[in-house]
């Protein structure tokens, strides 16, 4: 529903505690990711398929890295955005919306794409790369960006967070 411009949490979202905000926790978003947990969430299926989908992006080993391959790249990236703009439609249901709250730069399936890429990236150098200071770099980054869910989902929680709505048909050009 739209007030003053912006859209106020949905009739059946009013009143309901935050805690109960349906995103999984920090701790279930790896192995989510990974496919190492089920859950009736549909976040958790769709954040294992993006975390599938941004593996399939990574070159078999290092030295194909800069290599040209086979796999239809563009066809990947537009799974993921199809995959992104499912979870930025059910977040539109199912994420209060506070007026008041600060506005994040990201949608909900922006940042769990973000996650599962940073998370396929990192356990793809600590596996393939011998350089022992990009494999703690990497495993550092990928603790920096659940750091940075954790923050959002409590912020989401507490009514200080407002994710916008999403990109969808935006993205490289897409029409309608």
């Amino acid at each position: 529903m739209y007030m003053n411009g912006l859209i106020s949490a949905p009739q059946h979202l009013r009143g309901r505690p935050m805690s109960t905000v349906p995103l999984p926790e920090p701790a279930q978003l790896f192995p989510a990711i990974s496919g190492r947990t089920t859950s009736a969430l549909p976040l958790v299926g769709w954040a294992r398929e993006l975390g599938d989908l941004h593996a399939e992006l990574l070159p078999p080993q290092l030295d194909q890295a800069t290599q040209s391959r086979t796999v239809d790249c563009e066809h990947i990236r537009s799974l993921i955005d199809k995959v992104v703009d499912e979870i930025d439609a059910w977040a539109a249901h199912n994420i209060p919306r506070t007026k008041s709250a600060r506005k994040h730069t990201h949608s909900l399936g922006e940042v769990i794409s973000h996650i599962a890429k940073t998370y396929a990236e990192a356990w793809w150098t600590v596996l393939h790369s011998t350089d022992v200071e990009l494999r703690h770099r990497a495993w550092s980054h990928l603790g920096e960006a659940r750091e940075g869910y954790a923050d959002m989902v409590d912020e989401i929680r507490a009514r200080q967070l407002q994710l916008p709505l999403g990109a969808s048909g935006i993205r490289r050009g897409r029409v309608g």
